[in-house]
């Protein structure tokens, strides 16, 4: 596992399915008693704009702008327990799972979501990706943390110096891309709606899209990061 690091997002990247948006929004408005918060979050999901969302995650903060922060709080974390006990389906898009048991023997294969550990390890077996990596970092306090996580990965394989040898994949410009970016890393942004949010080396609506990137990047990363220029730069 001493070629390079890859550093996969969770929400909207690993997985795939807005199960878990959609019971965000339906227990923050049963809590509220905000009955049109649901659609409101259905006409993001089905590409509307919500001013200063990334993701159906902030989507349904920013919609619920007024609530009371436990409420708030309180929703999410109901969301979070369905997506753990299964009652929230979700699904690994094709291939990704392959890719990273592909990797896993070369590759530093790492797993970064803000979100807290709770049910989680339970999603991950349920899912049957548990064992694809090496380290699965929670609560990561993103995007400041990513930069200093990427470091520590790339000295632990030997290759502090050499950013490009790690690759951010996530759906999250601000928080996945933009400070992958500022270290030098190689990054993968699954822009699902084409907002174009800022540039990265490889860009599409689905993970699925960028897998054939990702395997060019894995054979030889110095070649990739010196022939790809930044998609939307």
């Amino acid at each position: 596992m001493n070629d390079g690091v890859l550093l996969v997002d969770l929400d909207g990247t690993l997985y795939a399915g807005d199960g878990p948006i959609r019971r965000y929004a339906a227990e923050l408005a049963a809590l509220t008693g905000d009955a049109a918060l649901p659609a409101r979050v259905a006409e993001y999901l089905a590409g509307g704009t919500v001013p200063g969302a990334s993701d159906g995650w902030e989507a349904v903060r920013s919609l619920a702008a007024d609530a009371p922060l436990s409420l708030v709080d309180t929703a999410f974390l109901r969301a979070r327990a369905g997506l753990a006990d299964g009652t929230v389906p979700v699904t690994v898009p094709g291939g990704f799972a392959d890719l990273l048991a592909e990797l896993r023997g070369r590759y530093l294969v790492v797993l970064a979501t803000n979100s807290p550990r709770d049910g989680l390890l339970q999603l991950l077996e349920r899912l049957g990706v548990r064992g694809l990596f090496h380290e699965i970092v929670f609560s990561a306090r993103k995007p400041t943390a990513v930069r200093p996580l990427l470091a520590r990965l790339l000295d632990t394989i030997g290759a502090a110096g050499q950013p490009w040898r790690a690759l951010s994949v996530g759906d999250h410009w601000r928080n996945d891309i933009a400070p992958a970016l500022s270290a030098g890393a190689v990054t993968g942004y699954v822009d699902r709606f084409g907002r174009a949010a800022g540039p990265a080396h490889l860009t599409g609506p689905t993970v699925g899209d960028l897998l054939p990137g990702i395997r060019r990047w894995a054979a030889d990363p110095a070649r990739f990061a010196r022939e790809h220029p930044l998609a939307g730069s």
